[in-house]
């Protein structure tokens, strides 16, 4: 009867560390390609389409760096202070799309981007707490 108990016990033991160290997997970034699909009903021409693959790069090549770097940091920045630096970096880039699309292009873009984030809140847009690694 010890045994089995032990035995019991054990395996909750295991059944409980091995729900906690399930680390949830983020899904993957959008390539470049992915991200001017949301384009293609814009009637962009050549010289658009070529700007804001440029630019999209150029955000991709900044969020790597970022994120490489954010990952060999112990001190991280607080979190205000990141998501702060985020909404900046955002109106930055949507001051350069709007500087490439027409004022009819860049309305479009506008409530597609409106829609987008509402059916993210609607999905549960909130993003889960994460754990703080010491």
């Amino acid at each position: 009867m010890k045994k089995l108990l032990f035995a019991a016990s054990l395996f909750t033991v295991v059944a409980i560390s091995a729900q906690e160290t399930q680390e949830r997997k983020r899904p993957e970034r959008p390539t470049t390609e992915q991200q001017m699909k949301a384009f293609d009903d814009y009637n962009l021409n050549s010289d658009q389409k070529q700007k804001l693959q440029t630019l999209y790069k150029e955000k991709d090549s900044k969020f790597e760096k970022n994120g490489q770097k954010s990952k060999g940091e112990k001190g991280q920045k607080p979190d205000d202070s990141r998501k702060a630096d985020f909404e900046k970096e955002q109106k930055d880039f949507d001051g350069k799309i709007q500087k490439i699309l027409t004022k009819e292009q860049y309305a479009k873009y506008q409530t597609n981007q409106k829609q987008h984030s509402k059916d993210g809140q609607k999905k549960g847009g909130q993003r889960p707490e994460r754990k703080q690694e010491d």
